[in-house]
């Protein structure tokens, strides 16, 4: 179980309900039940227990939770052809809300959405930089007060905030394992304090699993994919049945770190040639940075994201120096994609992340055809590469519903966090 980092408060009726619960239905239960509900928009309790191979009887006090929650409600009757007539379900969306963050070094996006993963609203946000983690974090109380006031939210409806970021990390404890973006970074309660500032809970995700979460939320139904997110680094989710896959510590799938060049530059996580110190922004700004008459002629020198971002604008124009680092940066990316896919035999791909706003497209095929020359199973399926709907929030969005399924699928009775 993912801890929430939280002071204690006044409880409202609608907490008092989601506390009320016992063990009675197994909570993963809720969370499938709510993800067909709102995929399916009207739908019966008949229609629920048959999607997901449940009884009736379990369905039933599944559906009695979701309701007394306030997460769902009644809207008629179907058709009938004889016999009782079936009551219909639908979600309430304005029910409660989740807010999302997604940060990494040189940006950051916050959204708050509702129980139908739609976006209410949305602030970006300059990155960490070296800036030490209380005035960041003071920072995001300060949007997340800024985005509930601008949609007149009620605090109490809140059910928490989903912080998206990078790895490793300690789920459980709410820290990052790493000095990234700086030293002080390394094990400072990003949870606890984030939790004191706004007095919500709140809990962090890996930013690419983030993404697929995300994507899931906003109607993707598809059971099993994988992600490759890219915006200041690069990383990689994956969704299988639709479940993130999270390996023994939820720090797993770190496609930046593959090796694509055995020779190439010692990496900080001791490897040699990953893709993430050859190929994302980072790299592809720094590489940039040695070419005077491309630093002259896009106005480069500011953060490697934002110059990242000039670089791809250029290449869509025409630039031939910028088109090459794009080009590049495009095909080592594919390379340690096809061994994505091998290890896991997916049959399609998501980009995710806001540096693939201006290349998106350049990315998407380069890797395409990567995959159709070079996956092993290529002859028994292909893998399609598609870019997200939702790039740059896609992370923040998915950060948002980690909230509100760490609340269905906690087993414990009593907590906030508890049915």
């Amino acid at each position: 179980m993912i801890r929430n980092h939280r002071r204690p408060t006044g409880a409202s009726r609608k907490e008092a309900a989601l506390r009320s619960f016992g063990s009675g239905t197994r909570v993963p239960t809720l969370a499938a039940v709510l993800d067909i509900i709102r995929e399916r928009t009207t739908v019966s309790r008949v229609e629920l227990a048959e999607a997901t191979g449940l009884t009736q009887a379990t369905m039933t006090r599944a559906v009695r939770k979701l309701l007394a929650m306030g997460f769902v409600h009644e809207v008629g009757t179907a058709r009938s052809n004889g016999g009782k007539p079936r009551r219909l379900l639908e979600l309430q969306p304005e029910a409660h809300y989740q807010v999302g963050i997604q940060f990494d070094r040189f940006a950051s996006v916050g959204v708050v959405v509702d129980l139908a993963g739609r976006i209410v609203a949305r602030r970006e946000m300059p990155g960490p930089g070296e800036r030490r983690p209380r005035e960041v974090l003071a920072e995001f109380a300060e949007t997340v007060r800024s985005m509930l006031d601008a949609a007149s939210i009620d605090r109490s409806n809140v059910l928490g905030i989903g912080l998206a970021t990078h790895g490793p990390q300690d789920r459980e404890a709410g820290v990052l394992l790493t000095p990234q973006p700086t030293p002080e970074w390394l094990r400072f309660p990003v949870a606890a304090t984030l939790a004191d500032l706004t007095g919500l809970p709140v809990v962090i995700e890996n930013d690419a699993t983030a993404a697929g979460i995300g994507l899931q939320a906003r109607g993707d139904s598809a059971s099993s994919f994988a992600v490759v997110f890219m915006s200041g680094g690069i990383g990689s989710g994956l969704i299988i049945d639709g479940h993130p896959y999270r390996g023994s510590t939820s720090n797993g799938l770190e496609l930046g770190h593959i090796s694509v060049d055995a020779t190439g530059p010692r990496c900080d996580c001791g490897n040699r040639g990953c893709v993430d110190n050859v190929a994302s922004p980072t790299a592809i700004a720094r590489q940039a940075a040695a070419n005077p008459e491309l630093v002259a002629r896009l106005g480069l020198g500011r953060d490697p994201l934002s110059d990242f971002s000039s670089v791809g604008r250029a290449a869509i124009a025409g630039d031939p120096d910028a088109a090459a680092l794009i080009l590049l940066s495009a095909q080592r990316l594919s390379i340690a994609t096809v061994s994505l896919v091998n290890l896991f035999d997916i049959g399609r791909v998501v980009l995710a992340g806001s540096a693939f706003a201006e290349t998106g497209a350049v990315y998407r095929d380069a890797v395409q055809q990567v995959l159709d020359e070079s996956v092993f199973m290529r002859h028994v399926h292909g893998t399609r590469v598609e870019l997200a709907d939702n790039l740059t929030e896609a992370a923040a969005i998915g950060g948002a519903v980690v909230v509100l399924r760490n609340r269905l699928e906690s087993p414990t009775v009593g907590d906030w966090a508890a049915i």
